[in-house]
């Protein structure tokens, strides 16, 4: 009878880890390194290199390096022309501005896709796009999965991140 109930607890178990968010709540405050490069794209990754969110929009840079100023965009989320989401997986930043995929590139078990919120990205422009300069504040973002599991980003910011940059 105690090895029947043993193998219901685990199963119960093993049935409530598959369904569980894998994120956790507040995941983002395991970020240990945030970046960015193009025009525009930005990053930040947890240390074990195990989650990775993203954030990318064209032509930001472009049009600041363009007028010579410095520009605000608010972008309500979910955005046609934006991607953001966050992947859960092993190796998961090895493509991340660079032109060099390694190890046999990041393995991806889940994607989280912004379904709400918003985004604000200020680009300030340097002597051409190569060097730009650029902060992303999310607000109240909400990411959901293909199962439908939700997880929140109340505020999370990149400040005076490189961007306008390609890999190579």
């Amino acid at each position: 009878m105690r090895l029947v109930s043993l193998f219901a607890a685990v199963a119960a178990l093993g049935l409530a880890a598959c369904s569980s968010d894998l994120l956790g709540p507040d995941f983002e405050t395991r970020f240990a390194h945030q970046g960015g490069c193009g025009d525009v794209y930005f990053y930040a990754v947890d240390g074990a290199d195990e989650v990775l969110l993203t954030f990318t929009t064209a032509g930001l840079v472009a049009a600041a390096t363009a007028s010579g100023d410095t520009t605000t965009t608010v972008l309500p989320l979910p955005d046609a022309g934006v991607t953001l989401e966050v992947e859960v997986g092993s190796r998961i930043s090895d493509a991340i501005c660079d032109d060099v995929i390694e190890n046999g590139g990041p393995r991806v078990d889940r994607t989280y896709r912004a379904v709400g919120g918003t985004a604000t990205v200020t680009i300030r422009p340097g002597t051409d796009v190569w060097d730009a300069r650029g902060d992303l504040v999310l607000e109240g973002v909400m990411l959901r999965d293909g199962d439908g599991h939700t997880v929140t980003v109340e505020r999370l910011e990149w400040m005076d991140t490189p961007v306008g940059w390609l890999a190579g």
